[in-house]
């Protein structure tokens, strides 16, 4: 039974690598949209931010159309408070730029039909900088434009230096190699390091070049 495993993999191996056929190389960049979801994250309190982003991507297609794609990433993300009072002392709210600056690593699978194709995979990301132009502000309706109390100071103490979550998108390839590409990558962890429910949700649009394929061995 042992030696009936050991066969079948190395037969598998064998196979995957006689049909793979070339891999890839180049860079992409865009622009998005993203915001906080969860408990903590009511949608009439936290808005959209937009943010851009960028990467470097090697495409290996080890069976016909089928390849993994990974990346070195550079992703801005965040919200905008919108009279926030989640968490906030009595009589107050936030209001502002909340931004999250990570490297990631996604691990993409694509699969491609004709000039389109689609993606789906994990990523994993480390946060670098944050950034914020929050306010403290009154929560009284009645007195508008509100009271500015003090600016809100985030640091990147304040949130976990890890995250990892899942990405799915699709696009369009062209034979010369320029393609589009549209993805949504979500949160599988709060980033606040305090007890509130908040995980990253992003929108992205990008457009970026791999050169000519190259078969494996012609490094």
């Amino acid at each position: 039974m042992k030696k009936t495993l050991i066969l079948s993999i190395l037969f598998l191996c064998s196979l995957l690598s006689a049909k793979a056929q070339y891999y890839r190389y180049g860079v992409k960049v865009g622009g998005g949209f993203s915001t906080a979801v969860g408990k903590d994250a009511p949608s009439d309190q936290i808005n959209h931010l937009a943010g851009i982003h960028g990467a470097l991507v090697f495409s290996y297609e080890f069976a016909s159309r089928l390849a993994v794609q990974p990346e070195l990433h550079f992703s801005r993300k965040g919200f905008v408070y919108d009279a926030y009072t989640r968490n906030t002392a009595p009589e107050t709210a936030l209001t502002g730029d909340l931004r999250l600056d990570y490297i990631e690593l996604p691990l993409m699978i694509k699969l491609q039909k004709a000039a389109l194709f689609v993606e789906v995979g994990p990523y994993m990301g480390y946060l670098v900088n944050v950034g914020n132009e929050v306010n403290v502000v009154s929560s009284d309706p009645a007195i508008d434009p509100p009271i500015v109390f003090e600016k809100q100071d985030f640091s990147r103490d304040d949130f976990n230096s890890f995250d990892v979550g899942y990405a799915v998108g699709g696009g369009l390839m062209l034979e010369t190699g320029f393609f589009l590409n549209v993805r949504n990558t979500g949160s599988l962890r709060p980033f606040p390091k305090e007890d509130i429910t908040q995980r990253n949700l992003v929108w992205q649009l990008s457009i970026g070049y791999l050169l000519p394929a190259r078969r494996p061995g012609n490094w």
